[in-house]
């Protein structure tokens, strides 16, 4: 079985997968809903990644040009309008640029792609965690015959795409997708007819429009739930119903609520089923150690994520991985050597920046070898306007915290450490991935199944939220930019909706074949 590894996937899609594709035209789907034979090869990466191939021709598949019956030895739908162009191995083009829901930011390593379904249709994507969690295949679907992974800058080049009026065009990280219609491309030509492309606000912006299903507990010392609204999800999306896709608050203490009661964040975490309707949790800083955590819940969350769930937890919800709420610690057994942490539980001594300080965006591993993903951080905040003059993003004094220690004595993989002029050091983001002893494909890569992310860094203070009331998500302030910091938990909010890409991979698109094949 081949396997696609791309960096592009959701919550139920951790591992890495490939897919082989053979030059031709068949139409048969192959995993991940992408055709095994289709007409298009090729490799790609941050710098731009593209497909390309021989196309079927402008009369059909068939070795003398002719047209040759619709069938599994012949070409299908838009499979047919892919023309060989001659002189060109890329054929006609097609290019442009996805951003956030807001239509702000520029988003990296979204697939893009030409489904060759009739009228382009496409598969739900299940919702939560399950038993299918751990693949991609059930997130993808259409049988593509042209796809590309865009750049830090958004941006996309698809090659040999079919010519025609009425395209569609797919655009998709995990479970954010939306379909559109370009209305027309020319054959044998360069096109950037597909423009600007935001991934879905809502669950009606654009066809077979889909989302992950998100569940935010609130707290009293930052609004995670109001970032949401700032990258552009539409707030008719939240809403207590856990049966999603949508956002769903639980109301943490000192957090804000909605109209009438919410539900406590124990009944988030009070066990592992609560937990698995949700691909992903956030946590939201409460201010003082997180209530009601206890061993117990460990034992809940360590198998979510195992599972292929992702968790994004903010400064005091380290008790969910050392138990310093409870004031045992250090650490929970389903959570051995994450970082070294320090001043847990201790109020006030995790708030030692009397000043704005500045973090490095880490490109290299601890160990010495390099981190594609760190490079691609780095990148994208420049290219969003991120990072000071020296290429190091600025943290405030208000946000930043010193609970964590990474090294390369830990399981866990820093993003952003404070820079050698900041004391104490400290790792404002880091992330780690389950289970810790995955199976390991023939090539040596590790099949991770979900990610938790943890950040020092807050977004409080940043923009006005509720600050005409304290209602969610009613009162957020959702046109406010976003501050640095923001900028780069917006990066870390979609690339923990894609799969996992191995530290010290890089992401490559299915064309490419794969670190797997």
């Amino acid at each position: 079985m081949s396997r696609w590894p791309l960096i592009v996937s959701f919550l139920g899609c951790l591992t890495l997968l490939s897919i082989g594709f053979a030059p031709g035209c068949g139409g048969s789907k192959g995993e991940g809903g992408f055709a095994d034979g289709g007409a298009s090869s090729g490799s790609g990466g941050s710098s731009g990644a593209s497909s390309s191939g021989s196309g079927c021709g402008l009369t059909g598949c068939g070795d003398d040009g002719g047209v040759e019956p619709q069938d599994a030895a012949g070409c299908h739908n838009l499979q047919c309008q892919v023309h060989s162009c001659s002189g060109s191995t890329t054929g006609t083009t097609l290019s442009g640029t996805v951003l956030d829901p807001a239509g702000r930011n520029p988003l990296y390593n979204v697939v893009v792609y030409v489904p060759n379904s009739t009228g382009g249709q496409l598969d739900s994507i299940p919702i939560g965690v399950g038993a299918n969690s751990c693949s991609c295949d059930a997130l993808f679907s259409g049988d593509p015959i042209a796809y590309a992974l865009t750049d830090t800058s958004g941006n996309f080049t698809l090659n040999n795409v079919p010519d025609g009026a009425n395209i569609p065009l797919v655009v998709q990280i995990g479970k954010w997708r939306k379909e559109i219609i370009v209305p027309s491309i020319a054959a044998c030509g360069a096109s950037n007819s597909a423009g600007k492309i935001t991934l879905p606000k809502n669950l009606t912006d654009g066809k077979f429009a889909s989302m992950p299903n998100i569940a935010v507990s609130t707290g009293g010392a930052d609004t995670l739930e109001c970032l949401l609204t700032r990258v552009g999800v539409d707030k008719s999306v939240f809403q207590g119903d856990p049966n999603g896709p949508g956002v769903h608050i639980f109301h943490g203490s000192g957090g804000n609520s909605a109209s009438g009661s919410l539900a406590a964040p124990t009944s988030l975490w009070d066990s592992q089923a609560d937990l698995m309707r949700y691909d992903i949790v956030m946590l939201s800083c409460e201010g003082s150690p997180t209530l009601g955590v206890s061993a117990t819940t460990a034992t809940y969350m360590a198998p979510y994520i195992s599972a292929g769930g992702r968790v994004f937890a903010e400064h005091y919800h380290y008790a969910f991985f050392t138990g310093y709420s409870s004031g045992t610690g250090p650490a929970y057994p389903q959570f051995p050597n994450i970082a070294n942490w320090a001043n847990l539980g201790l109020a006030g001594n995790d708030s030692p920046y009397n000043n704005d300080i500045t973090g490095t965006i880490e490109t290299t591993l601890p160990n010495g070898k390099p981190f594609p993903e760190g490079v691609a951080l780095k990148s994208w905040l420049g290219n969003v306007g991120a990072l000071n003059a020296g290429g190091e993003i600025v943290v405030p004094s208000a946000n930043a915290r010193d609970t964590a220690l990474v090294t390369a004595s830990n399981v866990a993989t820093p993003w952003v450490q404070t820079d050698s002029t900041v004391k104490p050091a400290s790792t404002q983001y880091f992330s780690w991935d389950m289970p810790f002893n995955p199976p390991v494909t023939d090539a040596g890569v590790p099949e991770y199944c979900g990610r938790a992310v943890y950040s020092d860094m807050h977004v409080s203070g940043s923009a006005s939220d509720y600050s005409n009331g304290n209602a969610v998500p009613t009162d957020c302030d959702s046109t406010s930019p976003l501050s640095p910091d923001e900028d780069a938990i917006e990066f870390i909010l979609f690339d923990l909706s894609s799969c996992i890409t191995p530290v010290g991979f890089t992401p490559q698109p299915p064309s490419e074949g794969g670190i797997l094949q």
